[in-house]
């Protein structure tokens, strides 16, 4: 068996090998610029150098992340999602091929090569990888919220992007807009692909994959935007700058994190409560439109216009959606509510109220009729030889004898007055009409009794002794002390006085009878 001690060993030399190959890679950067230096930047040595290197970076990444999909037996999500990572690494790679070639032969002077083929494949698939990782990892966050929240997000940090830098490159580039849109389509889509690894981060937490993610896109969109500026420049790009050690480091940082991914399939994020991720994109926004206002307020920039109209629609959208929740929520939690109270007041075997609601209902009676001066009917109902049925029929007939006659209890009273189950095989009934009187309830009660049930299959006659009064609750208030609501007093005396009654019945094993008074 392992012990803790060997794991924690374990997990030492996991954290040595990954400090490693980070290691590794930094040196591999230094030795490539050191090597770039002394065959000086621009030469053929160096351009095939440099170029292989950005390639060879690039397999290595899908190689082990195409591995990782073979032999890791992830979820399907997780294999999805690194099948198109490596798709993308791959094509990549490609590309970068097919520009060395081009670079080498000094056929890569336009804003467009035939490299860019494979470069927007790449682009594709990161894009596709991050939507297919985001909705496997945050499964129960993603939803039209985590959805607006990224496209707020992704605005914000376009409209920062655009108005800090990107729009007066575009205006001062001498190449026409229609011949920049392969180059903005790469630092756009690495924007996209950003936004959706700090939603993922921001509702799931951070993680060493989200991590890690982070600074290869980070890397990456670095690259591709200074791979702009050189095309948006008079001169053009220019091989063997910061954007080349950049991609590198990018695909290099994938090719560790393949490296050392854990074999066990990552599990969706539950959701939490209080979750503030979309505090993030709310953040973002407001120095964005800060930016976007005051670029506006200078110049007539349409991008700006519609990236603040954007802006402005997912806001009321997100907003709109919020306050739909919260209301869904106030329903729910109505609904809940009511289904509370009805377990709480309802007797669940036979649907009658229970013992304290009858209480409450006896109560809201006595408050009502020291006001109006009528009197009150309690009347208490208790099943003769009960327990010979469950003895000899069971339990679950005894069950259906209780259910069959709470059902002809509440059909022998108004909608206004009560039946309730007061507990085992005795019921409870309360008549709040003034003109009732106690003998009539009885004689009603005892009727709704008479005809037989048909219990299992076997004809059974059911007898009860009933006890009923009819109290003058002023009567009874008039002899108690003035100590404040005298309605608690005077219901526990209008019961007791029924539930005598009844057991005078029981006893005396005749034909129930009432007191009036």
């Amino acid at each position: 068996m392992r012990t803790w001690s060997n794991r924690g060993r374990d997990a030492l030399s996991g954290t040595g090998r990954l400090g490693a190959d980070l290691g590794v890679l930094a040196g591999v950067l230094l030795a490539l610029a050191l090597v770039q230096s002394l065959l000086g930047r621009g030469s053929t040595p160096a351009l095939l150098l440099l170029g292989s290197g950005e390639a060879a970076a690039a397999f290595l990444a899908a190689g082990l992340l195409t591995r990782a999909v073979r032999r890791r037996a992830p979820s399907p999500w997780q294999r999805r999602s690194w099948a198109l990572l490596a798709l993308a690494c791959w094509s990549w790679g490609t590309g970068q091929l097919v520009y060395v070639v081009e670079d080498v032969l000094g056929l890569a002077g336009g804003a467009t090569t035939w490299a860019d083929g494979p470069f927007l494949l790449f682009s594709f698939s990161l894009v596709a990888s991050g939507l297919s990782w985001l909705r496997g990892q945050t499964r129960a966050h993603l939803g039209v919220g985590a959805l607006l929240d990224g496209v707020l997000l992704g605005t914000s940090l376009l409209m920062v992007v655009w108005v800090g830098w990107l729009a007066e490159a575009v205006h001062a580039s001498p190449l026409r807009l229609t011949d920049l849109v392969v180059p903005l389509t790469y630092p756009l889509l690495d924007l996209v692909f950003l936004t959706m690894v700090l939603v993922q981060v921001t509702l799931s937490g951070p993680t060493r994959t989200g991590v890690f993610c982070l600074a290869a896109v980070s890397a990456l969109a670095f690259a591709d935007a200074a791979y702009l500026c050189g095309v948006l420049a008079p001169g053009g790009f220019r091989t063997g700058g910061p954007p080349d050690f950049a991609w590198i480091a990018a695909f290099g940082v994938v090719a560790v994190n393949a490296r050392h991914h854990p074999a066990a399939p990552v599990q969706s994020s539950p959701a939490t409560e209080g979750s503030t991720g979309w505090v993030v994109s709310y953040l973002v926004m407001f120095p964005a439109c800060l930016c976007g206002v005051v670029r506006l307020w200078t110049v007539t920039d349409h991008v700006v216009l519609v990236l603040l109209v954007t802006m402005a629609a997912t806001v009321m959208t997100r907003q709109f959606l919020a306050l739909d929740d919260h209301r869904r929520l106030l329903s729910t939690a109505e609904r809940q509510r009511r289904q509370l109270d009805v377990l709480a007041h309802v007797d669940p075997l036979t649907g009658l109220e229970n013992r304290r609601r009858f209480s409450d209902r006896t109560a809201e009676a006595v408050r009502d009729a020291l006001g109006t001066g009528d009197a009150v009917v309690v009347a208490f109902v208790d099943l003769d030889r009960f327990k010979a049925v469950n003895d000899t029929l069971g339990h679950a007939a005894g069950d259906d004898l209780l259910r069959g006659v709470a059902a002809r209890l509440r059909s022998s009273v108004r909608e206004e007055d009560c039946a309730a189950r007061w507990g085992g095989d005795e019921f409870a009934v309360l008549v709040t009409d003034p003109q009732a009187r106690a003998d009539d309830v009885v004689e009603r009660l005892r009727a709704a009794l008479t005809e037989p049930f048909r219990i299992q299959g076997t004809v059974v006659q059911a007898s009860a002794s009933i006890g009923a009064v009819r109290e003058d609750v002023r009567a009874l208030a008039a002899g108690r002390a003035d100590d404040g609501d005298l309605v608690p007093g005077v219901v526990e005396a209008l019961l007791a006085a029924a539930d005598a009654r009844m057991y005078v019945v029981k006893r005396a094993h005749r034909d129930p009878v009432a007191l009036e008074r």
